[in-house]
């Protein structure tokens, strides 16, 4: 009888140790949202793989980046390296479960996030990069006469003869406020991005496709005041890269210049021009939403250019509020800390 005692007591010991390491594993500050810098020097007709992954962020590192597909030789016209990111969460963090790829932010070199898997200590996150691309070939694919709109933030030039469609970045001095955005038309709406002072700039390329893209030709220099900022940011929204179809309605009420819309990942903003707005701000219907590398609206903690802020579970900014962990953002969005 004795022994029996003994044993179970044993057996429930077990149990009661295993309990609190389980917990353990879930303890401090969640980490719900991840924001990635890819920069990557992979061309097609070199061996070359190096790739270089990022993050500014104090809650979470990079402990490693590997790139999966390597050729043996060199990289072709059209070959789509795919990068492993294994990411660590800081002491006092973890990654939340549930995690989702559209969870994760991605900026610099195109790419987008194709899985993640999660443990509460690391995420591992799959990138896949754009198609590399050769010379443009026989295509005409030279773009002129870039143009600023001083009154409203638009930047236009000149058809290219055999371009589908362009890519498009603005800059602010010698940072680049955007990624690479598409569109079809000659012309991109920037006054969503155009949100504080400074020497503004763009680049545009003529594309036909993902292996025949042209050169980057720059603007002139712009100077923007904040006041002038102000009042551009405020007035219109900004525009992304070529959307697709979904659900209409969202979190917030359709707008003349655009609408919600909603597919089996998330809800997104289609633009007029049936555009969408990737890693970055859009200004819609007098509230700032945050849309990630896919373009999806994200809900939850933003890590944007060093600074954390918070968009509701319908994917609006706070501002001068408390959020629901129990933290604080000022007037401005900023997390106080």
């Amino acid at each position: 009888m004795h022994i029996l005692k003994r044993t179970v007591t044993f057996v429930l010991a077990g149990i009661f140790l295993a309990v609190p390491m389980t917990a353990m594993a879930a303890t401090g500050t969640k980490i719900s949202s991840v924001s990635l810098k890819v920069s990557s020097d992979i061309e097609a007709g070199s061996s070359d793989s190096d790739v270089t992954v990022t993050t500014s962020s104090s809650k979470y590192g990079v402990e490693d980046t590997e790139v999966t597909n390597e050729p043996d030789d060199e990289w072709d016209d059209g070959d789509k390296p795919k990068v492993k990111v294994t990411l660590e969460a800081e002491d006092g963090y973890y990654f939340a479960s549930g995690f989702a790829k559209s969870s994760v932010s991605l900026s610099g070199s195109d790419a987008t996030v194709t899985s993640v898997s999660r443990s509460s200590s690391k995420l591992v996150v799959y990138i896949t990069l754009d198609a590399l691309a050769g010379d443009d070939g026989d295509y005409d694919l030279d773009v002129d006469g870039l143009e600023w709109d001083e009154t409203d933030g638009a930047a236009s030039w000149d058809d290219s003869e055999d371009a589908v469609k362009y890519e498009v970045r603005l800059y602010r001095g010698s940072s680049a406020v955007t990624s690479a955005l598409t569109t079809y038309n000659t012309s991109y709406d920037f006054s969503g991005y155009i949100t504080t002072s400074g020497y503004y700039t763009f680049k545009v390329r003529g594309v036909y496709n993902s292996s025949n893209k042209g050169s980057w030709e720059e603007s002139d220099s712009w100077y923007v005041s904040s006041g002038e900022a102000l009042e551009i940011s405020s007035g219109s929204s900004a525009s992304g890269t070529s959307g697709s179809s979904g659900t209409s309605s969202g979190p917030d009420s359709t707008s003349g210049e655009g609408a919600w819309l909603q597919d089996d990942v998330g809800w997104w903003y289609c633009n007029a021009d049936r555009s969408y707005t990737v890693n970055n701000w859009q200004y819609i219907n007098n509230n700032w939403y945050y849309f990630n590398g896919t373009g999806y609206m994200v809900t939850g903690w933003v890590d944007w250019n060093s600074n954390w802020y918070y968009c509701g579970s319908d994917g609006a900014m706070l501002s001068d509020a408390a959020t629901p962990d129990g933290y604080y953002v000022g007037s401005d969005g900023i997390w106080i800390q």
